[in-house]
């Protein structure tokens, strides 16, 4: 693959929060795991497993973990200034885009792996780095998934603490494992919007940091703002 082929892959990835119950071919789901056990790890701990759920009934109970976690997510939205909130918070939650999906896959991450890294790494940054593997292998199924014509979405609630607690015992999931997230897979529902990014000029320094791009605190929350929006990952 040449940088053109990837820089337009790279673009082309969105999340998606909108899918049919059209079925996904078995083999796309492998494709999918195939890409992400090569992902970069610390010290090549590989510490990932992959959950891959279709079953509707275990799906739906899932959906309804994550709502009613979602109703306490919104309150605590709701006490943010109001243009810095999500705009999805306004109303009460609605039926999830996901909940039609064909498959999820959660990513989970065994935390005794960390042991593999350089004794000072563990001690100072080894649950950064637990987090970075976990990344790694998610973004590569995204992509992955994007090369296959399939639509994506990153379901971070499942992250919860209070989340985990329920899924963990659905899935039967050891407690020594953590869950890194969720991935949602299927075809889309819609096109997804134009995304926009920051230019380059204004996050690139050469040989030391730029002082003239420091953006003030003022900058920041307006551009936090203009997120909220035409919000789109």
């Amino acid at each position: 693959m040449d940088y053109e082929s990837f820089l337009e892959l790279v673009k082309k990835r969105r999340t998606i929060r909108g899918f049919k119950q059209d079925p996904i071919p078995d083999e796309y789901v492998e494709n999918i795991i195939e890409a992400a056990r090569w992902a970069p790890s610390g010290a090549n701990s590989q510490p990932w497993e992959f959950i891959v759920i279709k079953d509707k009934g275990t799906k739906d109970t899932i959906v309804d973990i994550l709502k009613y976690h979602g109703e306490y997510s919104r309150r605590a939205e709701l006490t943010r200034e109001v243009d810095l909130r999500f705009p999805s918070t306004a109303n009460p939650p609605n039926e999830p885009g996901y909940k039609n999906a064909p498959v999820f896959i959660i990513l989970c991450g065994d935390s005794r792996l960390k042991e593999a890294y350089p004794l000072l790494t563990v001690f100072n940054r080894g649950d950064s780095h637990f987090a970075s593997s976990l990344a790694s292998a998610f973004l590569y199924m995204h992509l992955a998934a994007t090369t296959l014509g399939l639509a994506s979405q990153w379901v971070s609630a499942t992250a919860h603490p209070f989340v985990q607690c329920l899924l963990k015992e659905l899935l039967g999931i050891p407690q020594k494992l953590e869950i890194y997230d969720m991935l949602v897979l299927g075809y889309p529902t819609y096109e997804a919007k134009p995304r926009s990014v920051r230019e380059k000029g204004e996050m690139v320094h050469y040989e030391r940091y730029d002082a003239a791009k420091y953006r003030s605190d003022t900058e920041i929350k307006n551009f936090i703002m203009g997120l909220r929006k035409g919000w789109a990952r």
